[in-house]
């Protein structure tokens, strides 16, 4: 939002910045370093009342969610401020936030190449996170878990084997992992006249 004041240059501040703002019952500033200070206390204060209002619906990285405070129109300041707050109460948690995505995207089939993409991208590198990869995988090797999407899904009528490696590959499994699951699968699925 746009605050424009006589005397002031145009601010750009968040709406409920703005909204507290208008509704504050304090005096109105009286100089720009005033207005300023104002403006950044009640920053702190709404980006603290949003991040806290994100992590009440799902788990949040510490990156995730100031990047997500910032796409909102806060500053970077107000943002870590409001994130350091949220770990120092333990709220905001990255090596837990790694767990619970850990396992949600291996319950979906995914392979540990693409979860340790996925969660360097928010800012989460898997070595960080405690048991990994013991703790997370299972003793089932990447063939099995691999080959169990394959049979879930549709054999392609034309470059069935190009497909199905892409599909793998789209889900995190190793490129040898992939071509040798597909070879296997397609050969079965010949001798077994399936396609």
């Amino acid at each position: 939002m746009i605050v424009s004041s006589e005397g002031f240059d145009d601010l750009y501040i968040p709406v409920p910045v703005a909204r507290k703002l208008e509704s504050a019952d304090s005096q109105e500033p009286q100089s720009h370093a005033e207005l300023m200070y104002k403006i950044r206390e009640l920053g702190i204060t709404c980006a603290w009342e949003r991040l806290v209002d994100m992590v009440s619906r799902r788990e949040y990285s510490s990156k995730e969610a100031e990047d997500k405070l910032v796409r909102d129109g806060f500053t970077r300041d107000c943002a870590r401020r409001a994130i350091e707050k949220a770990i120092t109460l333990r709220i905001i948690n990255d090596e837990r936030f790694a767990g619970s995505f850990i396992r949600m995207k291996l319950s979906a089939g995914w392979g540990p190449v693409r979860i340790e993409r996925e969660l360097a991208h928010r800012g989460v590198t898997l070595s960080d996170v405690a048991g990994w990869p013991e703790e997370f995988l299972d003793d089932e090797n990447p063939e099995d878990r691999a080959l169990e999407l394959l049979e879930r899904k549709r054999i392609p009528e034309k470059n069935p084997y190009q497909k199905l490696v892409r599909f793998l590959c789209s889900k995190g499994y190793p490129i040898s992992v992939c071509t040798s699951v597909v070879s296997d699968y397609l050969s079965r699925a010949r001798e077994d006249g399936a396609f």
